[in-house]
């Protein structure tokens, strides 16, 4: 029989409490703790931890007055022996604060001893209701009360969805959340203060927002979330309707690199931070054109994320402030065929508009549009 002292969400979130006080750039910084009078018992396969950063003190007692009898470092996998603090204490590691128990764990050598959670990574799947705790308590701690009952929302649609229209919904909530949760990780994370070589694990928000992954943007200055397609393309194919494999398989094309979603697509190349050259010429405009036309001749259901992946189309074909990377001739090949394509997916007004911008490829030079920038001219 294994043995929880456990904390219940809701318990942690009224009783812990303290003074926050500067991260030493090693390991656990403490600060006051409060007990929790919880306890819950399970019998269940024990939960293995890997250590997130070196420098982890092993611990005789739960806390920061416990005598450090350990030290682990990045890479150690550690198991849980079925016991968790009955308090919490407020940690800043590598940039984040965390709000978590402390876990007896059991090393390869045999020796047991406390650490602090918010120093493991773990596997949130592993259905462990410590590993599901632990991953609720960090999410909540680091976005907030409210941010997390949409989280966990999130994370029940993701789980129960079981039509197109399922996942629809469910992608449309995904994307308000990507936004709210990247601006809160722009605003808690300083990774321009952080070692570049440590920074922290975000699996734990990849697993609140599964379908997600986080990167660094901006020159490396800013934590983002990005959606991953082939996660995606997991749960559509799990559902039934097509509506939701045909619009995938369109995003797949779209970032066909590596599937994961960026502010650079398919057709264009980019050759600097924040910028690079329209591929229009290489057919890859038209393929996509058509492929949205044909999923919604077929359904109305991703409707709106269709048109919007055709509007960032016709922007790269008409912006003039792109250069391209083919010569005029590939150039005006491709418009024709888009133009002369019958696609019922283009308005008229955006057929006005690729013809004016066809007429203006016809003479690239005198319309101040660079065009055969492959070349190196």
């Amino acid at each position: 029989m294994r043995i929880y002292f456990f904390l219940s969400l809701s318990l942690l979130a009224l009783f812990s409490c303290g003074t926050e006080v500067t991260d030493n750039g090693n390991d656990d910084t403490a600060i006051t703790q409060d007990p929790v009078d919880n306890v819950t018992v399970v019998d269940e396969k024990p939960l293995s931890f890997t250590v997130g950063l070196d420098h982890l003190r092993l611990r005789d007692i739960p806390g920061e007055k416990g005598k450090e009898i350990g030290m682990l470092n990045q890479g150690d996998v550690v198991e849980e022996t079925g016991e968790v603090s009955d308090f919490t204490t407020r940690i800043k590691l590598r940039g984040i604060w965390y709000d978590e128990p402390w876990v007896k764990v059991r090393t390869k050598d045999n020796q047991e001893g406390w650490v602090f959670a918010g120093g493991l990574s773990f596997d949130p799947n592993a259905a462990n209701a410590l590993s599901e705790q632990l991953l609720e308590l960090r999410l909540k701690s680091f976005f907030g009360q409210g941010l997390f009952n949409r989280i966990k929302d999130y994370r029940d649609a993701y789980n129960n969805a079981k039509t197109s229209n399922d996942f629809a919904t469910l992608f449309q909530q995904g994307e308000g959340l990507r936004d709210t949760m990247s601006a809160v990780l722009e605003d808690k994370i300083d990774v321009l203060s952080l070692d570049y070589e440590k920074l922290p694990d975000l699996f734990w928000i990849e697993e609140g927002l599964p379908g997600y992954e986080t990167a660094l943007v901006a020159e490396g200055t800013i934590y983002y979330l990005f959606q991953n397609y082939k996660k995606f393309q997991e749960l559509a194919r799990k559902t039934s309707g097509k509506e939701d494999d045909d619009y995938i398989d369109l995003m797949l094309q779209v970032h066909a690199v590596d599937s994961i979603e960026y502010f650079f697509p398919a057709w264009f190349l980019q050759t600097w931070d924040y910028g690079g050259q329209s591929l229009l010429g290489q057919g890859k405009h038209l393929q996509i054109l058509k492929v949205a036309d044909q999923n919604l001749k077929r359904s109305p259901v991703f409707l709106d994320e269709t048109l919007r992946v055709k509007d960032e189309v016709l922007e790269d074909i008409t912006r003039k402030s792109n250069g391209y990377w083919e010569s005029k001739d590939k150039i005006l090949e491709e418009l024709d065929a888009i133009i002369s394509g019958d696609l019922s997916v283009l308005t008229e007004d955006d057929k006005v508009a690729l013809e004016t911008r066809r007429k203006q490829f016809e003479n690239p030079s005198a319309n101040g549009i660079e065009v055969n920038k492959r070349t190196g001219q």
